[in-house]
């Protein structure tokens, strides 16, 4: 064997047993979030910071899916995602969300205290286009226009659940609900409609306001307070 056959061989033994303790290194992560979270997310935030509160659940799943790997990695990453996600939001503070419009002022998309899950008003913007489904209520001049209450409050409910499963919690464990309309009388039975939907079952208590703007040009937003 050549000397360079020989280095060869060793680069790959070397990247061999590198790929072997990066595989065990994520395993052990895994196992210790599941068998001693509280433990394992204090290490993490030492490591990391607390900035990752809001990732944490996508990043455990991610190296989940990568250590399993093979067809079943996708479906390990997504439960243990899942699973965790609350987990690293087990602490009071805000929370922020990758997947929400972003804020329009100095606040989080979320505050958790205790066991309860704070969560700011919410449009229907989309993050990251800022795009209004069912339209913008005015243009830039300011001028009305027609749009769709019903797609904007549907927008607006799913963006709430985004922000709630984000915070390790989700939409049924909702209980209570502010909503606030720009238009009461055109939009009330539209937006009632969509919000049966989705809380018909879920039965949270409820307070419908109507206010005279919005800083954005949209007509309906909800805030709601949810359990863990």
């Amino acid at each position: 064997m050549s000397s360079g056959d020989a280095d060869s061989a060793a680069d790959s033994d070397a990247d061999s047993e590198d790929e072997g303790s990066t595989f065990m290194h994520r395993l052990e992560m895994i196992r210790n979030l599941i068998e001693a979270p509280d433990e394992a997310i204090e290490a993490l935030y030492d490591q990391y910071g607390k900035s990752m509160v809001y990732t944490a659940g996508g990043a455990v799943g991610a190296a989940a899916g990568v250590a399993v790997g093979g067809p079943v990695g996708g479906l390990v990453g997504g439960v243990v995602g899942k699973k965790t996600a609350g987990k690293f939001t087990n602490q009071d503070g805000p929370i922020f969300s990758e997947n929400a419009p972003s804020a329009v002022g100095a606040y989080p998309h979320a505050h958790r205290v205790g066991n309860l899950i704070f969560v700011s008003g919410i449009g229907p913007r989309q993050a990251v286009t800022d795009e209004i489904p069912g339209g913008p209520i005015r243009d830039a001049d300011g001028n009305p226009l027609d749009y769709d209450i019903r797609a904007q409050t549907r927008a607006v409910i799913e963006n709430i659940k985004t922000i709630l499963e984000d915070a390790g919690t989700s939409l049924d464990k909702v209980v209570d609900c502010l909503s606030f309309l720009v238009d009461m009388d055109r939009d009330f039975a539209g937006y009632n409609e969509v919000y049966a939907e989705y809380f018909s079952d879920i039965q949270c208590a409820r307070t419908t306001v109507a206010v005279r703007a919005m800083p954005t040009p949209i007509a309906v937003e909800l805030k709601v307070i949810a359990k863990i």
